[in-house]
């Protein structure tokens, strides 16, 4: 090992931001290391490693750059790595600008993009909440739009009882 790649693990070893972590790990990757060889030498998570090896693989030069600047967190840069290369940052900044957490944008990934199946779910929902005065959502899978999920929503424990007696005829789950 290098005096350079040694001095590069050390660093490694006593930095905790993710930035500068990815940094480091990158530099060890183009030098010819491989993430679980890092992980070893550097006494990091290997799946730590892994990700911060597949933010440098997957993610298109602008995202990068976004996170390097801190725009975007570290989990949000992994979930846009998911993304088609062409469509990251127009993701990247459209979750900027609206502020939305990892997990809506992870909802937002397998929403179906079928604007009138969408709408006419949509109308649906609205027409079977006001029949059943349930709050229902419904929702279209990303890929299959013959599948989706329900989504019944409650405020409270009584509202929850109401929706099982609803779908099964008793009070609540307690009388199973």
């Amino acid at each position: 090992m290098s005096l350079y790649a040694q001095k590069i693990i050390q660093k490694l070893k006593q930095e905790e931001d993710v930035v500068r972590q990815y940094s480091l790990i990158v530099e060890l990757i183009e030098d010819g290391y491989r993430p679980a060889e890092i992980a070893r030498l550097s006494g990091l998570k290997d799946y730590t490693v892994r990700h911060h090896s597949r933010l440098h693989e997957k993610l298109s030069d602008p995202v990068k750059e976004l996170f390097l600047f801190q725009k975007i967190s570290f989990s949000l840069a992994r979930a846009i790595a998911g993304v088609d290369p062409k469509r990251q940052e127009q993701a990247a900044r459209k979750a900027i600008s609206s502020g939305t957490s990892v997990s809506s944008f992870r909802q937002m990934l397998n929403e179906n993009d079928d604007v009138k199946l969408k709408r006419e779910m949509d109308r649906l929902s609205e027409h079977l909440s006001q029949m059943s005065g349930l709050d229902i959502k419904i929702r279209p899978d990303k890929s299959n739009a013959q599948a989706g999920a329900w989504i019944v929503r409650y405020a409270d424990l009584t509202m929850f009882d109401v929706i099982c007696e609803r779908f099964t005829g008793k009070k609540s789950l307690e009388d199973y």
